[in-house]
């Protein structure tokens, strides 16, 4: 590429803009990614050995004929759907603020889905996941009574692994912070915090900044209590906290440990119960009731579109039907715009990241080249 033409290109280049440039910078940073890995491999052999005796030792496992077999195939089946909820928890958090919001778009509507069969169906023994998942069992107990513990018990494998994913995914800030106070330096994100000013337009800006700076202040100090603390809360904020904690040198089963029981353990599991509250049956009635007194041509739609749910889940209902409401493609279509909207911006920070650290690395070299003709 010439270098008049790299003098054109601007780090804030998006896929709207300059869609070729980001696609280029974006495909350069990635084959750098997997570059590193492979070099860290190849500088860590012991590492690569192991990881290839394990993978040639579950492939012999998995393919060998034997009474074992069934086991493998639970297993599979359990690792599968752990590695989906994980792997979205980690879309959900990975990231400044560009965090795909996996439980509005997944794990909210599965445990709100849960709740309304459990109710229908006065059960909590039916499938989730398969060709008879969500349909009432054939066989009901009269004398069972649907609580929320029930429930709770029914989505909670997926809702520990999904926070146990939003754990995962921040851990990249708090490396790359550490990595950086090792190595001498600071992210800019930790610039920013500490000439921040609480003297920003808004309400809303002035809460942020405050925000942040308290964080900065306390997270270093607070250790493992503090740290299990923010993660434990709504927060999306919480990014700064891996940076914190790594500029601050906090240990990583430290910081891990805390924020694996604060996301997992306890904040996941109280949007799991506020998700199983709005969607009980007392509270759909009551919704249902408000809205006839507020808005009486709306009741009979929102009827017949509980009655079609409703029969969905009895074996022999309205399962069998292929069409699909107009409701279920505005929410096919709103998944779709936002998914592509998280990939767009990952791509686009990923190529500002690459052309930004790159147009620092030649200005670092052009001041020593300057130094040395001096």
């Amino acid at each position: 590429m010439p270098a008049e033409q790299k003098k054109t290109i601007n780090t804030r280049i998006s896929l709207l803009t300059s869609p070729h440039w980001t696609l280029y910078y974006f495909t350069l940073a990635s084959w750098e990614y997997v570059m590193e890995v492979f070099n860290y491999f190849l500088s860590h052999k012991k590492i690569l050995i192991s990881v290839l005796f394990m993978l040639q030792n579950l492939v012999i496992l998995y393919f060998t004929p034997g009474v074992h077999q069934p086991y493998v195939e639970i297993t599979e089946a359990l690792v599968t759907l752990a590695s989906w909820w994980v792997f979205l928890g980690i879309l959900s958090s990975i990231g400044l603020g560009t965090g795909l919001h996996t439980f509005v778009l997944y794990l909210g509507p599965h445990i709100a889905k849960v709740t309304f069969v459990a109710y229908e169906c006065n059960s909590t023994q039916f499938e989730t996941y398969g060709p008879e998942a969500y349909l009432c069992p054939s066989s009901l107990d009269p004398n069972f009574e649907v609580s929320l513990w029930n429930i709770l018990r029914k989505v909670q494998f997926e809702a520990f692994m999904w926070g146990a994913g939003t754990a995962i995914g921040e851990l990249p800030p708090y490396f790359v912070a550490r990595a950086a106070r090792l190595a001498g330096e600071k992210v800019a994100e930790l610039e920013e915090i500490e000439t921040i000013k609480l003297e920003p337009h808004t309400l809303l800006e002035k809460a942020s900044a405050w925000v942040k700076k308290t964080m900065f202040s306390l997270l270093g100090n607070l250790g493992f209590f503090g740290i299990m603390l923010f993660a434990s809360i709504p927060n999306p904020l919480f990014d700064l906290a891996g940076i914190t904690c790594g500029h601050f040198l906090v240990p990583f089963w430290t910081f891990f440990g805390a924020t694996l029981i604060g996301k997992a353990v306890i904040k996941s599991h109280l949007q799991t119960v506020f998700t199983i509250f709005i969607s009980s049956k007392t509270l759909i009635v009551l919704l249902v009731d408000l809205i006839e007194k507020v808005a009486p041509p709306l009741k009979k739609p929102i009827d017949d579109f509980l009655s079609e749910q409703r029969s969905k889940f009895h074996r022999g209902g309205a399962q069998a039907i292929p069409e699909k409401s107009i409701v279920s493609f505005i929410w096919d279509g709103l998944i779709f715009v936002i998914i592509a909207y998280f990939v767009a911006s990952v791509i686009n920070a990923t190529a500002q990241s690459y052309l930004a650290k790159k147009e620092e690395e030649q200005r670092e070299k052009k001041e020593r080249s300057g130094q040395k003709n001096k």
